[in-house]
């Protein structure tokens, strides 16, 4: 008897051990990683509210460097971009368990984890996952984040510089004689190479040799 009812004991205090565990909520992104710099569809998936109480609202803070770029319509909710404080909300809506909530953003170029604080108005309070920390837990309130990654595509610059074939045409000098050029020219004292001098000169001898040559023999016929 007594050994029964040390049974039911336990069972019962492991029974109000699960039901003062509370289901801890929380609100992720869908897709977890993103190209950074690109434009794309984020999801938030919003779980139960707060003590299981439905979501009535939804506010998201985009970070610094993201801005808007749609906000696709959603059926029983009414929906606000505010550019000047970088947020966007839905209102007027009732969600008793799971939601997704979607906005077309234009990320961040630099890569990295980009945080994005959500209030989750509930119908029994108001949540607030604003943390940097990750994690499940009581007093772990984790922002909803984005990996941004760096573009595999990206090319880089090349500078090609073609390579420039310089051609010298080769010139071939002779010293021997060409047809014709048999004739010697005589250099005068200042250097002068002119053989018109020398042409003269040899016309001028052979004039006194042809005279000479007459009158000796006009004298031996006498």
């Amino acid at each position: 008897m007594l050994r029964r009812l040390a049974v039911v004991t336990a069972l019962a205090l492991g029974a109000l051990l699960v039901l003062a565990v509370p289901a801890w909520a929380h609100v992720e992104i869908d897709p977890e990683e993103a190209v950074a710099g690109s434009t794309e569809t984020l999801t938030f998936i919003v779980e139960h509210g707060k003590d299981g109480a439905a979501t009535t609202g939804l506010v998201v803070k985009l970070p610094a460097g993201a801005s808007v770029v749609e906000v696709p319509p959603k059926g029983g909710w009414t929906s606000e971009a505010d550019e000047a404080e970088g947020t966007v909300s839905w209102s007027a809506g009732r969600a008793p368990e799971e939601e997704s909530f979607s906005i077309v953003v234009q990320l961040p170029s630099t890569p990295g984890v980009a945080l994005f604080p959500t209030i989750q108005e509930t119908e029994g309070g108001e949540l607030a996952w604003i943390s940097e920390e990750e994690g499940e837990g009581e007093g772990l309130t984790p922002a909803p984040r984005l990996t941004l990654v760096a573009d595999p595509n990206a090319s880089s610059t090349t500078t090609t510089t073609e390579p420039t074939t310089s051609t010298t045409e080769a010139t071939t000098t002779t010293d021997a004689d060409l047809p014709g050029t048999t004739l010697e020219a005589e250099e005068r004292d200042d250097g002068n190479t002119s053989v018109v001098p020398w042409v003269i000169g040899s016309g001028l001898a052979a004039a006194a040799a042809i005279g000479i040559g007459g009158t000796i023999l006009k004298r031996r016929s006498d």
